[in-house]
């Protein structure tokens, strides 16, 4: 945010200042103390623990006053709900003239990737751009990161997330979208929603949101309600596999190399090549969502193309590297959803097989699926049976649905860590082994562990 005093962040809140001095300049926001950094404004906020007990280490770290219900032993201003006084301070920020254009990215599948090369893509163009870290992505994340962009920030790429209706209407009333951006729609969150019907309506939530001069990034193939019903807009841009529907923005001849994934855009008649370091087919519709975004915000297709190029993979998501007895790991075990075990399972056994290797399977639960939970593991299960996957290991509770529709070889660990100690021994020279799971399982400790015992070096 810009650089405002205390006084006027006071006055924008209704807040009483207890203490320090009014001059004091705000120049950003922290909701962990661990986190603050010099001019921050830190807000206490009550979950597992409440945050009113920190605001003296934030203090000492550079803050210059906590936002609480109540006086605290260092500067603070006083409201009635410290969440709702940062969500209000980060929509006042929107408003003004100087603010960014907002980029909203939604969908069940794929945000993280389209966010992070949306915002490769537009820096390699050298636009200022902000975002959101990992998947900060709630009522908590989005406010957050609004306030913590640079006073020079031109763009800001927000990623938002939904697990009730309104709530992707709720963070658009925060951060007002002139772009939005819509991934692929597939069964999470069930338990919430309901249907994936209901929860295509809750991602049109951002359709709906923009302006009639903005515009909608999409896929040819995504449901009317996910693209906001019939609303109107001056421009929508789709994005899909050539073949596969009629789209705006297409992808051909798609290879997958030993430096990562190359494939052939063409939009309205032109032929970019695109290349990037990211390993998975699956990746390539999240690679055309940010094509798709960074076009809406005036970039040639040639520029997107080179733009991705730049993106380097991260943690976690479509990682692959080599340990010890050429054992291959495809590590994507950021997040699952029955959409991307098919896809990873997918992507696993053509490499296996094009590599002459032993597949092994480690997937983790997958969570909020709702009543259909269990049918959705049988209908992995029964896909890791026909792609070829030799050794199924299976781990935490819900995981153990896999199994029933696989009649191969079968591991089944409790949790994450149990699995690292043992599966290390039973791995074979030159397997390969692709992680999957739900966050919630942890399987990022599995393949921590595994880098560290089995280690080149």
């Amino acid at each position: 945010m810009r650089p405002t005093t205390l006084e006027d962040v006071a006055r924008i809140l209704k807040a009483e200042l207890t203490a320090g001095s009014e001059r004091s300049l705000v120049r950003g926001a922290a909701a962990d103390s661990r986190v603050v950094r010099e001019g921050d404004l830190f807000f206490a906020l009550r979950g597992r623990a409440n945050g009113a007990d920190f605001a003296p280490e934030a203090y000492l770290r550079g803050a210059v006053a906590a936002v609480a219900t109540r006086p605290l032993e260092v500067p603070t201003l006083v409201v009635e709900d410290p969440m709702d006084a940062m969500q209000q301070l980060a929509r006042w920020t929107l408003s003004q003239d100087d603010a960014p254009l907002i980029v909203g990215i939604t969908g069940t599948v794929g945000k993280t990737t389209t966010k992070d090369a949306l915002a490769t893509v537009l820096r390699h163009a050298g636009r200022r751009v902000s975002g959101t870290a990992g998947n900060f992505n709630n009522e908590i994340g989005l406010p957050l990161t609004v306030l913590a962009a640079d006073a020079r920030t031109e763009i800001l790429v927000l990623e938002m997330g939904a697990t009730h209706q309104g709530d992707i209407r709720h963070l658009c009333g925060i951060a007002p979208p002139k772009v939005g951006v819509l991934t692929a729609i597939s069964p999470v969150h069930l338990d919430s929603f309901g249907s994936l019907e209901a929860l295509a309506a809750a991602k049109g939530e951002l359709a709906r949101a923009l302006p009639e001069d903005g515009t909608l990034v999409s896929p040819a193939t995504a449901p009317e309600a996910a693209t906001g019903s019939g609303r109107k807009l001056r421009r929508r841009i789709t994005f899909g596999l050539e073949g596969e529907g009629h789209a705006d923005l297409t992808a051909m001849g798609i290879e997958e190399r030993e430096e990562g994934l190359r494939f052939v855009a063409r939009l309205q008649g032109r032929l970019a090549e695109v290349r990037s370091t990211v390993f998975g087919t699956h990746l390539v519709e999240p690679l055309l969502a940010a094509l798709g975004g960074a076009h809406a915000l005036g970039l040639d297709l040639e520029a997107c193309a080179r733009g991705v190029s730049r993106l380097r993979r991260t943690g976690l998501r479509g990682e692959v590297y080599r340990l010890r007895d050429d054992i291959v790991v495809y590590d994507d075990s950021y997040n699952a959803s029955p959409a991307a075990v098919g896809a990873v399972l997918h992507y696993g056994a053509q490499q296996a097989t094009r590599q002459d290797r032993r597949l092994v399977a480690v997937l983790g639960g997958m969570f909020e699926l709702g009543a259909a939970a269990r049918a959705y593991h049988q209908e992995a299960g029964r896909l890791a049976e026909e792609v070829g996957v030799n050794l199924l290991v299976c781990v935490g509770d819900e995981a153990r649905w896999y199994a029933e529709t696989f009649s191969g070889n079968t591991l089944f660990y409790a949790d994450a860590e149990t699995a690292a100690g043992d599966l290390k021994e039973r791995l074979r020279p030159g397997d390969y082994v692709i992680v999957k799971g739900s966050r919630g399982v942890g399987l990022d400790a599995l393949t921590r562990k595994l880098r560290e015992s089995l280690s080149l070096v």
